[in-house]
């Protein structure tokens, strides 16, 4: 709104700066992200003053709100019209197809080709991992889509398979939740550096944007009425539910998704969270120890040492 508006101007200026042959910071000509990144936290401010409720609708539409990203080399897992779904599913696959069957879930904007290293190292061991790109997302068609929608259509693209295990890093541990609420079978739900529930996510997500205090109430009101559904037990109460199904994994030094929250779902679940050091949100996918880790509790009688 407000970045729209000035836009031209921007383009003005930045257009005549070039014809003057003056100096300007490297980088994609007419994007202005750091200006667009400041435009829409002040769209949020003023629309909190007249409204936290309008605040609120428009915070959680930008988060559920995506950029997906065109990639090649993926197979393409088309939904036929199933509760009241239709969509085009982006995935890959790896390993033989006789193998343990595993189903890898990103997180938040983001694809599936972060989690290809761990795909990669569980097909070395036997497996038969699935890699989709969450639907909205990726190289899928554009969508703005509720968590709860995204955990629909992984439920119903996948609903004649069962699965030995599900791994959900991030966010994506709340989708894979949700998916098995809604139907989606499987043995185990690993998560790794997954919040506790949607209210902790929402809540993470509106501290980083820089969102005003009275968005952070009203958000998870709205999300509750919309969903008819506490936020607060959006992920948790399945985490419970499994308790003897479920292993939590984060890293220690997480600035993310804070590892107290892998530490909270290991209470709910009256069990210990397996902690890895020397890595962050993103670097723990490409660790060994997490794919041994994944692999030997997943398949144990056939997994070796990958590290």
């Amino acid at each position: 709104m407000l970045f729209e508006l000035v836009y031209p101007g921007l383009c003005l200026a930045e257009g005549l700066g070039r014809l003057a042959g003056r100096r300007r910071l490297a980088g994609t000509p007419y994007t202005y992200r750091a200006t667009r990144c400041r435009m829409k936290r002040r769209e949020i401010d003023l629309l909190t003053k007249v409204s936290p409720q309008l605040g609120a609708r428009v915070a959680l539409r930008r988060f559920e709100a995506m950029r997906p990203r065109e990639q090649d080399g993926k197979q393409i897992t088309t939904l036929k019209r199933a509760a009241g779904v239709d969509a085009t599913l982006v995935e890959k696959r790896f390993g033989p197809k006789d193998g343990p069957r595993i189903l890898l879930v990103h997180g938040w904007n983001a694809t599936g080709d972060m989690m290809h290293p761990l795909a990669a190292a569980l097909a070395a061991q036997g497996a038969h991992v699935i890699v989709p790109d969450l639907p909205g997302e990726g190289a899928n068609p554009a969508a703005v889509l509720s968590f709860t929608e995204k955990a629909r259509i992984i439920a119903v693209c996948y609903a004649d398979l069962s699965f030995d295990a599900i791994v959900g890093h991030s966010a994506g541990g709340l989708i894979a939740a949700q998916a098995i609420e809604q139907g989606l079978k499987c043995q185990r739900l690993l998560t790794v550096c997954s919040p506790l529930s949607m209210a902790t996510l929402l809540s993470a997500y509106l501290i980083k944007t820089a969102a005003p205090l009275p968005v952070f109430e009203a958000i998870l009101a709205y999300y509750e009425r919309r969903e008819r559904r506490n936020p607060h037990q959006v992920g948790a109460a399945l985490f419970k539910s499994i308790a003897g199904r479920i292993t939590i994994v984060h890293a220690q030094n997480d600035w993310q998704v804070k590892v107290s929250e892998g530490h909270a779902i290991a209470g709910l679940c009256a069990t210990q969270p397996f902690i890895l050091d020397k890595c962050n949100h993103h670097t723990i996918l490409d660790d060994l120890r997490l794919h041994d880790f994944v692999a030997r509790t997943v398949m144990p009688a056939k997994a070796g040492a990958l590290c």
